[in-house]
């Protein structure tokens, strides 16, 4: 068995971050709390990745029959999920000599969340290896080439306020959860509720999620509500003030349509929805009651 025992440490002043074990969820369950330790003690051994890094670190290697089996780490220095499909491996020595090189599939490794470290063994094939013999004390893997690589991102809430009552912020948490995973790069808006209030407004709440890695500003935005019929009720494009979402965060909106119907309670319109566009509302259609959900 070759173990890799050694790490170059440059000291660049860049910013490094700390990532801790992850195991899929099956091997979670199957794994032994002694064996997760001696994963974690190898993790401490690695050498440092820089934030916003996709790194690769082998352990050791060995001859297995007509495979070449590496031991390595790969691990997640973005602030985002990761989801990896074909990948390229290369072993090399000191001067920069191919000594094996390989494509992986890992698509089996699943979803590699932040600032996490995952154990996984390649078996490289023995006709991919360009030599006889790998130094005992001079080799190393990378990732090389062009990398097939799907970025699942999962916003989290910001600017939600202080006074929120627990038992709220625990239903826009559950509502948050369940929305899918965005791909690295997308915005979404997402309607939490719609209801009319005893003010005469229907409110709409929108969850706004930025899956890119900038600060989006939304200045307009187009609201129509639909009834239980499909029927457009109300659309109107509203004008928002400094609304901005930073980067991989949701917030919250609300959006007030005023009406002619005041209900002795806030009623919520379970069967009503919202599309992101105006529609001309045919003949001037108002409101003239809405049966109360209980």
């Amino acid at each position: 068995m070759v173990k890799k025992t050694e790490h170059d440490k440059e000291n660049t002043g860049t910013e490094y971050v700390s990532t801790v074990l992850s195991l899929l969820d099956e091997e979670e369950n199957v794994v032994s709390d002694v064996q997760k330790e001696i994963f974690e003690d190898e993790i401490k051994e690695l050498p440092p990745i820089e934030e916003g890094q996709l790194n690769v670190s082998g352990v050791y290697l060995y001859d297995v029959e007509d495979k070449l089996e590496v031991k390595v780490y790969i691990r997640n220095g973005l602030s985002y999920d990761l989801n990896l499909n074909k990948i390229p491996f290369v072993i090399t020595n000191s001067k920069g000599d191919v000594l094996a090189a390989q494509k992986f599939n890992l698509s089996s490794l699943g979803t590699l969340p932040p600032h996490s470290a995952r154990p996984l063994k390649l078996y490289f094939d023995k006709e991919n290896v360009k030599v006889d013999k790998i130094p005992e004390d001079d080799w190393k893997i990378i990732l090389e080439g062009n990398l097939s690589i799907t970025s699942k991102v999962r916003p989290r809430y910001e600017g939600l306020p202080e006074s929120i009552d627990i038992k709220d912020k625990l239903v826009f948490d559950k509502f948050l959860e369940e929305l899918p995973e965005m791909t690295e790069g997308e915005f979404s808006i997402s309607t939490f509720s719609v209801g009319l209030r005893k003010n005469g407004n229907i409110l709409v709440t929108a969850v706004m999620r930025n899956a890119t890695n900038k600060p989006i500003t939304i200045d307009k935005i187009p609201i129509t509500v639909l009834d239980a019929k499909k029927r457009a009720v109300k659309s109107e494009k509203f004008t928002l003030d400094n609304f901005t979402v930073s980067p991989y965060r949701a917030k919250i909106c609300n959006f007030a349509f005023p009406t002619n119907v005041h209900p002795e309670e806030d009623t919520s319109l379970n069967d009503w929805s919202v599309v992101y566009k105006l529609v001309k509302i045919s003949g001037g259609k108002n409101i003239k009651a809405v049966k109360r959900k209980k």
